[in-house]
């Protein structure tokens, strides 16, 4: 097995670990690019355990923050495609390229 591959179990444990850090760096105040990025990687480890409306939610979250950060857009629209919502997400990815046209 490829060392830096993660089990299902290190996605839950992600998501445990990226939820309390969202509940400090709420207290803490801490400005919407962050809180965005957080809500990001909380979004991920949900959508890896296949958590997509709960991940999708938090990438909804996370754009309330920062609208501004292309891998949120991206990120939704890719959970958006799976559940077979197309047209929405041909917006997001759209929206992602816009954003950040160099990322491959």
């Amino acid at each position: 097995m490829l060392p830096d591959v993660l089990k299902p179990n290190d996605y839950q444990e992600r998501e445990i670990n990226l939820t309390e850090k969202i509940s400090q760096a709420k207290s803490e105040g801490q400005p919407g690019d962050i809180m965005a990025q957080l809500y990001n990687e909380v979004g991920l480890a949900k959508y890896m355990q296949v958590k997509f409306k709960e991940a999708l939610k938090d990438y909804d979250t996370g754009l309330t923050y920062c609208g501004t950060i292309a891998a949120l857009h991206y990120n939704r629209a890719t959970i958006l495609y799976r559940m077979g919502d197309f047209e929405e997400a041909l917006i997001g990815f759209q929206t992602a390229v816009k954003l950040d046209p160099t990322n491959e």
